[in-house]
């Protein structure tokens, strides 16, 4: 790399430029990364300060905290909207398949991969390829590519600029994430940053190794230069191992087997470490070092935290059990072959919409999963409601559905299990401090949107500062078993809600849609006929635990629907127009109950120009007697048109607005593109009083 720093004729002879050496160019990259950095600091820092002052002004009484009130908060709203509608737009890429079509060129596509529909948010690839932009522009700066003399130079060049990402990559990639910490992100919203600069950082390589490929070449030189140099021998060792972690990291192959992903990929990094640390001169092991210093303190802070939370030693509470470990959880089966993992006086404190890892090594042993946290600290326990997909959830379900089984050989103690909690994790901006609160939620996504319901609810009830008015709660399902999981506790938190300044509304959407409740349907099916397992029925209660996973499977979806269709995926245009007048009726195929159920009958609501005329079943179905939930939740069956229960909300609200979904990608896209819309034809703080909206986004995804 000593062919840095000469002077180069640019000028044909006339005049000499000094370039700086290359690896302060190299530094100079860590300019515009950190300036990044700093910039999304001051907006986390912006954005606390915001919280405080509304949380203030409600306090003190202050009529709509949320709305923005002189020039400058004004401007910084306008900025900001204008910011957000760029950052959150998405590009189309291949359509959905129309109803009722299957076979098509873009059906065979999107089964293989769902997220081809849009292109990620704009924000992310204008980021991405500024990023991509400066290295090139770093590369190739006063060097003429054509020019066959300063191959060399370029390749040594893109090493330099290769070695000044890898400590981007290692600090994007850990859980205790100092960036995260400063900007206000979840250590998995700067993965999809560690997963873009290595893509980066592959590409950089690929040219440092294919412009001395190049200049090699012109000798006839390749063959005879990497069997005589170590060096050339160690760079190429080291581009396939990145190369090996560039093709592993790709969504398919990582997402086949991520366990073995994780592993795989550790041992591979580590390797990668090893061989650039030998291959590069002694003046940039600081490259190589800043990233081994990265990875130990995040796996130094992480331990700490995983020793202080899983050991009774150091928790009051859980040395009463008289166990060495603070963690013993019950499993208990749900319907839609779902389990609930439950912690009493669990050894740590966490927020509304957080997740935590779990390991059960009795169960399944070296394997560890995110799952979200569905209770709150105020009620004394920590739970996850976790569907099954097979591996270690299906070993889970088996487990509950074996415990709740009478069998003499089964005590109390082997039914409890010891699971260890790394966590908990993720962030996002306090919900209190909008005006008002939009939460969808798909199939499982209702473990991260009820608690945070039911967080507002308690501030409410409680009488602590809230700035939100109105919150709107939708829910969709697939299978009405599925409500279950969380009727006990929306009972609990709307039966007898009753506070003046906060409006409520909870709509529950039962479909058979899988690109709104499910994107794993196949192997969701799969693991429900796994999970049954054959066995026979011993008595009536194994019936009952017995019919309770099978009842998905054998709900027969016949076509109810004009040309095959199915009337619960059509798209619910308008929600007030349904109203349940009590009446039986043929409804949903294959989201109705049993025949002594009931249903009621179909109402046709507008038409929508996205689908033609469309039909919806306002199915009661017996839900609210069926689970005890009030009069709040309204059950209805199809598709819900998020646009317009975004717009009702948006033109209700008197300050700023929160757009909160998790789920599928379809329902993460479809929240997402309708915020952007209604911002954009709103002309959202551009003088037409029409206030902001903020959208938190959730995928079922790693």
């Amino acid at each position: 790399m000593s062919h840095a720093g000469h002077g180069m004729d640019m000028g044909g002879g006339s005049a000499l430029v000094v370039v700086k050496p290359d690896h302060i160019l190299a530094e100079y990259y860590w300019i515009f990364a950190g300036g990044v950095i700093a910039i999304a600091t001051l907006i986390n820092l912006k954005e606390y300060v915001e919280y405080k002052l509304r949380m203030h002004q409600v306090s003190v009484g202050k009529p709509d905290p949320a709305r923005p009130k002189n020039l400058l908060s004004t401007t910084f709203a306008t900025v900001t909207a204008i910011s957000r509608e760029i950052c959150n737009y998405t590009i189309p890429l291949i359509p959905r398949p129309k109803e009722g079509e299957s076979g098509t060129w873009n059906d065979r596509i999107l089964k293989m991969n769902h997220r081809l529909t849009h292109l990620p948010p704009l924000g992310y690839l204008l980021l991405m390829g500024a990023n991509f932009s400066l290295l090139l522009a770093f590369i190739f700066f006063y060097f003429k590519p054509e020019n066959q003399r300063q191959y060399e130079m370029i390749a040594v060049r893109a090493g330099w600029m290769t070695l000044t990402q890898l400590p981007l990559v290692f600090l994007m990639a850990g859980k205790a994430n100092i960036v995260g910490r400063l900007t206000g992100t979840s250590y998995e919203r700067l993965n999809w940053i560690h997963r873009a600069v290595s893509r980066c950082m592959f590409i950089t390589a690929l040219i440092h190794l294919s412009y001395f490929l190049r200049s090699w070449a012109r000798y006839q030189y390749i063959q005879r230069k990497l069997m005589i140099d170590i060096h050339s021998q160690e760079g190429l060792g080291a581009f396939c191992v990145l190369a090996w972690l560039f093709i592993s990291s790709l969504a398919p192959i990582r997402g086949w087997r991520y366990e073995i992903f994780v592993i795989q990929h550790m041992i591979s990094a580590i390797g990668f470490l090893v061989i650039v640390w030998i291959h590069i001169p002694d003046e940039a092991n600081y490259f190589v070092w800043f990233p081994v210093g990265i990875w130990a303190l995040d796996r130094v802070v992480r331990w700490s935290w995983l020793l202080y939370h899983n050991f009774s030693l150091f928790h009051s509470a859980s040395r009463k059990g008289g166990s060495v470990f603070a963690c013993q959880a019950t499993f208990t089966p749900l319907s839609s072959n779902s389990t609930r993992i439950t912690i009493p006086n669990p050894p740590l404190s966490w927020k509304p919409g957080q997740h935590a890892f779990i390991t059960c090594h009795s169960l399944a042993p070296l394997q560890q999963h995110p799952f979200t946290i569905s209770s709150l600290p105020s009620d004394g326990k920590l739970e996850f409601v976790i569907a099954t997909q097979g591996g270690s959830t299906a070993r889970f379900n088996k487990h509950a559905c074996d415990c709740a089984l009478p069998s003499p050989s089964v005590s109390q103690k082997e039914e409890t299990k010891t699971v260890f909690i790394d966590g908990p994790y993720g962030r996002m901006r306090p919900l209190e401090q909008f005006d008002t609160v939009v939460l969808f939620a798909g199939s499982t996504g209702a473990s991260f949107t009820v608690p945070l319901l039911r967080d507002l609810l308690r501030r409410k009830a409680q009488g602590l500062p809230l700035v939100t008015r109105r919150v709107r709660f939708v829910w969709v399902v697939k299978k009405r078993g599925q409500v279950e999981w969380f009727s006990q506790v929306l009972e609990q938190a709307l039966g007898d809600f009753q506070y003046p300044g906060l409006s409520v509304e909870a709509s529950i959407y039962v479909t058979c849609d899988p690109n709104l409740t499910s994107e794993l349907s196949k192997l969701q099916l799969s693991s429900s006929e796994e999970g049954v397992d054959k066995k026979l029925p011993r008595n009536s209660l194994e019936k009952e635990v017995t019919k309770l996973l099978v009842e998905d499977v054998e709900e027969k979806q016949t076509s109810c629907g004009p040309n095959g269709t199915c009337c619960c995926r059509d798209v619910v245009v308008d929600e007030d127009a349904i109203k349940e007048d009590g009446s039986g009726g043929a409804g949903c195929c294959c989201c109705k109950p049993a025949a002594d159920d009931g249903s009621k009958d179909a109402i046709t609501v507008a038409d929508s120009p996205q689908t033609g005329s469309t039909t919806s079943s306002s199915s009661s179905f017996s839900g609210k007697q069926q689970w005890g939930l009030v009069d709040k939740v309204n059950f209805i069956t199809g598709r819900p048109m998020v646009k317009n229960l975004i717009e009702k909300e948006l033109e209700k609200a008197r300050g700023e607005t929160a757009v909160v979904v998790c789920g599928p990608s379809g329902l993460v896209q479809a929240a997402r593109g309708a915020t952007v819309e209604l911002s954009d034809e709103r002309a959202v703080h551009k003088g037409t009083g029409a206030q902001g909206v903020w959208v938190h986004c959730e995928n079922f995804s790693w």
